[in-house]
């Protein structure tokens, strides 16, 4: 691998935005090329980095500039195709999540880069959190026993107004994979990324009344249901941007209006349990609450993430947040999305 790594950035949503600034602070890393359509956004994340050239299409950068690596921020309908663009012209990838619309049409780029030798990465900053490494650890260690069920929420009390492509079905929007993705994975990573073998799942679009005429609503705004992996654990999700629940909180001393969003996922084995920052340890008299201890990180988790994508470059190692994950995390998505519209439990076959 040669000393400095030339890396060029696709669309600035999401975290590639934040990637974009650190990356242009690692030590032999080089920042050479943005390509984004939005003139502002390019000034706006650039801010004093200096000696970038910018481009307002991508192929054009390609064509132009020499790189190694390219971080992709597009939205959800292009990450698969322009991912595989960069993968046939020899760059590492780091994509923003979903890596897809669906598994279908992952699996030919992170087949082709595994074939290359390429990295590739998908953005899931959460993983790198103090918290979710701990209970990696936890589980790694055998402290919890055997993980058998796992349970994660993430749910909107309301999320009236559209916020473009999210709520677009055609556009690959919808809570399963904006937030749905997130809830799901943070308790598949600590538990391991078994790999799933059925899901069973209802998604709904219930809401669509509360948005404004002029806006696109087709997407899921809930979406629940049944993981089971091959190991024989269970995990429980359910993901909203809107539903009628209080969501365990009180209403604010001046109204009795509850607006509220909640996260959390929980871990249960045959020794100890995971809930929202505690170790439940099993005695014969009961379960005895420790407080988790995660080890101090020296940087936020977008950085941390930013660092392992460059560490797996050139390292030629597989990063924590491989291809093959994002295979298996998308087909539980499918398979959830399949579940609802047939009404019965889907079954996942492994990619070969």
């Amino acid at each position: 691998m040669k000393d400095t790594i030339k890396v060029g950035i696709i669309g600035v949503g999401g975290t590639i935005s934040s990637t974009t600034v650190i990356l242009n602070g690692e030590p032999n890393v080089e920042l050479v090329a943005l390509a984004d359509m939005d003139a502002n956004r390019r000034e706006r994340v650039l801010g004093d980095i200096k000696g970038v050239q910018v481009f307002d299409d991508y192929q054009k950068m390609f064509d132009t500039c020499e790189l190694d690596a390219v971080c992709i921020g597009l939205p959800t309908w292009l990450h698969a195709p322009v991912s595989q663009e960069a993968v046939e012209r020899g760059l590492h990838v780091l994509c923003e999540k979903p890596p897809s619309n669906d598994a279908t049409e992952l699996v030919p780029v992170t087949q082709l880069a595994k074939e290359n030798g390429l990295i590739y990465m998908f953005v899931r900053q959460s993983r790198f959190s103090a918290q979710l490494m701990e209970g990696r650890r936890l589980v790694q260690a055998g402290e919890l026993g055997d993980v058998y069920y796992a349970e994660t929420r993430w749910i909107r009390t309301r999320w009236s107004s559209a916020r473009g492509w999210r709520h677009d079905k055609e556009k690959g929007g919808g809570v399963l994979l904006d937030l749905g993705i997130h809830a799901i994975d943070n308790v598949w990573f600590m538990m391991g990324c078994p790999r799933p073998t059925e899901v069973m799942a209802g998604l709904y679009c219930t809401f669509s009344h509360l948005v404004p005429p002029d806006q696109t609503y087709t997407a899921d705004d809930a979406a629940c249901g049944f993981v089971r992996f091959e190991n024989g654990c269970t995990l429980h999700f359910a993901v909203a941007f809107s539903m009628n629940t209080t969501n365990r909180q009180s209403p604010d001393k001046n109204s009795d209006l509850v607006n509220k969003e909640i996260q959390e996922f929980h871990l249960y084995g045959t020794k100890a349990g995971l809930e929202n920052g505690k170790l439940l340890v099993g005695t014969p008299g009961g379960v005895k609450v420790k407080p988790m201890k995660p080890s101090p990180q020296d940087a936020d988790d977008i950085t941390l993430q930013a660092r392992e994508f460059i560490r797996a470059i050139r390292d030629q190692d597989e990063p924590l947040n491989s291809g093959s994950q994002a295979v298996m995390l998308m087909q539980i998505l499918d398979a959830a999305m399949k579940s609802s519209e047939i009404n019965s439990a889907v079954t996942i076959q492994p990619v070969t």
